[in-house]
């Protein structure tokens, strides 16, 4: 196992990177799928296929906090690892955002874990940390474009929007689990 001599830089393993790279790829491809879904179930396969891939990055997430040597650092990532855990469960639950509170309380995730990374990228100088901007400021947008834009005339645009975000999150995720330095413990 490699760590760092700098408070709250992770613990690096290759295996998470490419994780994080295999995210970049699953997103791109729910973007173009959601563009080109035509019927109402290759829709609804293509929200559950972000599911999973929402899934695999609050484990990514986790796996950052767990292996923070700060404190501070450690309960960003996991706020960060728990808004992504929270928004696959609603969209799990309710793959429409139908509910007027499922869709606030979307939005509302939405906001902590853009919350979480924006704190992240401002506390510290961590490696990646434009990637980290970026993500919490996509993250911020498509909260906000959820919480104001309420009913959707379709789903399709709030997949979207979720899928360009999970994007920008695992950009910042293989972002930052690469470039961190590293030093034998």
């Amino acid at each position: 196992m490699i760590a760092t001599d700098a408070p709250g830089r992770p613990v690096q393993s290759g295996l998470w990177k490419e994780i994080s790279v295999l995210e970049i790829g699953v997103a791109v491809c729910l973007l173009i799928l959601f563009v080109l879904s035509r019927t109402f179930l290759e829709t609804i396969a293509a929200i559950y296929m972000l599911v999973a891939a929402m899934l695999f990055a609050a484990l990514v997430q986790g796996r950052m906090a767990a292996t923070c040597n700060d404190r501070l650092d450690r309960r960003l990532w996991q706020a960060s690892a728990l808004a992504c855990l929270v928004q696959a469960i609603i969209l799990f639950v309710d793959p429409l955002l139908g509910g007027y509170h499922t869709a606030m309380a979307m939005a509302g995730i939405l906001a902590a874990g853009a919350a979480a990374r924006l704190t992240l990228a401002l506390v510290r100088g961590h490696a990646g940390r434009g990637w980290l901007y970026l993500s919490g400021t996509v993250s911020m947008m498509v909260s906000l474009a959820i919480g104001f834009a309420w009913p959707f005339a379709s789903i399709v645009p709030a997949a979207q929007s979720l899928a360009l975000d999970l994007l920008a999150v695992a950009a910042m995720l293989a972002s930052v689990t690469g470039k961190a330095p590293a030093c034998s413990k």
